[in-house]
This record gives structure tokens, sequence and C-alpha cells, in this order.
């Protein structure tokens, strides 16, 4: 299945039919392994997103950080692109934002630069074993990931279901270095 728009149609709607009780099981395996690896240890600083919709709960993973003293940074759109923002509190400093998804609210939160990123948490409709990603469709990522600083290692958390052989890419497109499953780890 070449055409992206239908392939991420697709992915969506069968992650979407994932029982909660499932999807939240499966979101703890996911997180225990990204807690587990060095590259998440020896972080200061963390990129990640807020859930939307039936991805799996990265709060999950934001709450633990944020227990063991990480700063956590969350993108927002704007104009475009992303910005990014240092968030100490979900409850207080989020809103939602564009596409419905909850955001940093600007008068509340300090300005993150790229480079302040030790490890990037990467969002994805869809991956294939190559590393390759299809996201919403926006292009944001696809414009942030070049900036992020070369040693900074961006992981993909999803579901098994979301991983296929292979998905066509564009020359925009940029691969993550790990893809983290309920099942798998891919490098």
């Amino acid at each position: 299945m070449d055409d992206k728009k239908t392939l991420r149609y697709k992915i969506q709607a069968d992650r979407d039919s994932i029982p909660l009780k499932e999807r939240l099981k499966k979101t703890k395996i996911i997180a225990d392994k990204l807690l587990k690896l060095p590259e998440y240890r020896d972080c200061k600083t963390l990129l990640i997103y807020h859930p939307f919709r039936s991805e799996l709960d990265t709060t999950i993973i934001i709450k633990k950080a944020q227990k063991q003293g990480k700063k956590i940074i969350l993108p927002r759109v704007c104009s475009g692109g992303l910005k990014l923002y240092f968030i100490e509190n979900l409850k207080t400093q989020l809103k939602k934002g564009s596409y419905g998804i909850m955001e940093p609210v600007i008068s509340l939160c300090n300005p993150a630069d790229i480079c302040d990123i030790d490890l990037a948490i990467i969002p994805g409709v869809c991956f294939d074993k190559a590393l390759n990603r299809i996201g919403y469709g926006g292009g944001f990522y696809d414009r942030l990931l070049p900036m992020l600083p070369s040693d900074v290692k961006k992981i993909a958390l999803c579901f098994e279901m979301q991983v296929i052989d292979r998905i066509y890419v564009s020359c925009h497109d940029v691969r993550v270095d790990k893809i983290i499953t309920e099942s798998n780890v891919y490098e």
C-alpha cells in the first residue's frame, strides 16, 4: 500500500479499534522498555509529545521522567511549524490547541531551544522496519527533525500493528533511530 493517505487512514482506524484496556497494557510495556534504555537514563531533557486520540499514553513516561528530575519539552504548533516549551505541570500548563492536541500555554511555559534536547520521542501513524515513519500529514516533525543536533537520538514509540514491512518515503521524510513496540525493538 503506497498511498500515504490511505495507509494513514487504515492504521489509525486499526489503532482506534484496540480496546482502551489493551492499549494501556501495551503502553506500560513500551514505556518500561524505553525507561531501561541508556539513551533515556542518560538524558536530562526529553522532547516528547502529548498523546492524541488512540496513541499510546505518553503521560506515563512524562510523569516518570519528571519524578526522575528530567526536564520535559513539548511542542506547540505555531505558524506552520513547531515551537518548543518546557513543561512542569501537565494539568495547568496545557490546553487544547491545533488539531485538538494538548499543547503548552505560551504565557505559562518557558520556551525551549532545539539544542536543549538530549533525547527526542517522535510520534507517527505508521513505521517500517527500516525506521521510516509516516506522520499525520502536516510535515511538522519532518521540518523539526533535521534541526536536531546529530547526537540526539530519535525514538518512536508505537504499537506493533503500526509497524509494517515497507512504506513509501519521500525525500523530506526523516527516519528515526529506534522504534519500540510492545513486542519488538527495531534499530
